[in-house]
């Protein structure tokens, strides 16, 4: 991806993920993917990921900010690693997409 910076990707929850039925049990949840009818299991991190994705579109940082609050973590507290994968595995499942990147526009006149 050349100089592709991680935290300026967005994603956008995916069709597939928009008739998840969900069953939360503590930490773990097991989502049931209608369009698959495959059974996830999810750790909090991932699941959240999901849940903040439903209100729109959003930065991989805005992504990793609202997790990170949800969860009660200081900014930057949650490992980079961890919600790499789990974007990634997302990705790979079919529930999110990466959103072509957007050359930022000057509208200084």
């Amino acid at each position: 991806m050349g100089n592709c910076q991680p935290d300026r990707e967005a994603f956008v929850l995916a069709e597939a993920a928009r008739s998840l039925i969900w069953q939360a049990w503590d930490e773990v949840y097991i989502i049931y993917q209608a369009s698959s009818a495959e059974t996830h299991v999810f750790n909090e991190t991932t699941a959240l990921i999901l849940r903040s994705l439903e209100q729109g579109p959003l930065l991989a940082e805005g992504t990793r900010n609202r997790v990170e609050a949800a969860l009660g973590l200081d900014p930057g507290e949650l490992v980079e690693e961890d919600f790499a994968f789990a974007l990634a595995r997302l990705e790979e499942l079919g529930l999110i997409d990466r959103l072509d990147p957007v050359s930022p526009v000057d509208d200084r006149r």
